[in-house]
């Protein structure tokens, strides 16, 4: 028994070292990822978004209100139009992504007691930058009410402007953002898609193992044998590249690893088992690594959308979070960046506990859809060799 283990070892080792995609899917493309993302979300928050200005007025109180918007790290003024046509023009060339448009009443209409409106368009086809600019906006224009407010109600009542600021505005919100404190991109996104990239990782080094026993001698072995020790020694592999994208993650980008290295490498590990069954189930189910490959490459764009990363698993329709429920990257991704920025995530030892589950459910099937595979291949060399 030992003997056969450490052959079948020995063997799987030689071939991860014959064939270097292996390692270089399992331990390059969580990587290559951290590197290549990490640098596009350097800057880390998105700011001096272009904009273009078009002042029907030319008051001093317009320029007052655009000076604001000049200030603000969300805006650069890039153009200043001399009509509705140059900048609807502006937005359509992209030259710029917002635009400002004040009335020709703008003042008139706050001296008379009025409310005075300001036009603000955005090209919503980016939902980040109509997002950030609209909030953005929203802040400023309030803000500038508010002073102004205060500052007509002092002059008109002789009263102190900070008394009246009190009374305009009763009510000041003040917010803490937990976890994330500059709100950047970088915490954001970078540890989902790289999680993504070790996943997949793992399906095609562990599906070129699993494709590869077809044609070279997986029938002399006992089958839950060879099976068990591929998925150990896969597991230790992908525990190694788990503990690399975690080491690049904080050394080269800084992400905080705030929760204890128990329940990060517990998270990981149920994961690498579970994702390691999935793609032994899968893989078993075809004869060649390129059958195998043409279909696992369509999984990992869903996978990371159902997973709950960035489009939150609440949102979604009953239906879609039955189907998210059955893939491995669902109990890890959100739950991962929850463990590295907020220490904690509540449902930890749930999704370990399914992933476990989840793995020791699609090991089983692999055994069984495995060992039709073997004996279906097995009469087509047969029949081949006769022939």
């Amino acid at each position: 028994m030992i003997q056969t283990i450490l052959g079948i070892l020995h063997r799987e080792i030689r071939e991860c070292i014959a064939d270097k995609r292996r390692f270089i899917f399992l331990f390059g493309a969580a990587a290559a990822y951290l590197i290549v993302f990490g640098i596009l979300y350097m800057p880390n928050i998105v700011k001096h978004v272009p904009c273009v200005i078009f002042d029907e007025e030319q008051s001093y109180t317009s320029r007052q209100l655009i000076q604001d918007f000049d200030d603000s790290d969300s805006f650069r003024i890039v153009e200043y139009a001399r009509s509705v046509e140059e900048m609807n023009r502006a937005l359509k060339e992209k030259k710029a992504y917002v635009a400002v448009q004040i009335p020709r009443d703008f003042s008139k209409q706050i001296k008379t007691g009025r409310s005075s409106k300001v036009l603000l368009m955005i090209n919503g086809s980016n939902i980040i930058l109509t997002n950030i600019t609209s909030s953005a906006a929203q802040n400023i224009t309030a803000d500038f009410s508010n002073r102004l407010a205060v500052q007509r109600t002092a002059l008109a009542t002789g009263s102190d402007a900070q008394s009246v600021a009190k009374y305009i505005a009763p009510v000041e919100c003040q917010y803490r953002v937990m976890n994330n404190t500059t709100q950047g991109y970088t915490f954001f996104f970078l540890i989902g898609l790289a999680m993504v990239a070790f996943q997949q990782g793992i399906l095609f080094c562990v599906g070129a193992a699993m494709t590869f026993e077809y044609k070279n001698g997986g029938f002399a072995y006992p089958r839950w044998l060879l099976m068990g020790v591929k998925a150990v020694f896969y597991w230790l592999l992908s525990m190694l590249s788990y503990t690399l994208v975690i080491v690049l993650a904080h050394v080269l980008w800084g992400i905080p690893v705030k929760a204890p290295f128990i329940d990060l490498f517990s998270l990981g590990g149920s994961f690498c088992f579970a994702a390691i069954g999935f793609c032994m189930l899968v893989a078993s189910l075809f004869r060649t690594e390129m059958q195998f490959i043409r279909m696992i490459i369509m999984y990992p764009v869903p996978a990371f959308i159902f997973s709950g990363y960035t489009w939150p698993g609440l949102s979604m329709t009953p239906f879609l979070q039955m189907l998210a429920k059955l893939f491995p990257l669902s109990y890890l991704s959100d739950t991962a960046r929850n463990l590295f920025l907020w220490g904690h995530s509540p449902s930890l030892y749930h999704n370990v506990g399914i992933l476990c589950l989840l793995g020791a459910v699609c090991l089983a099937g692999a055994y069984v859809t495995f060992g039709w595979g073997m004996k279906r291949y097995s009469v087509i060399k047969s029949s081949g060799e006769k022939t």
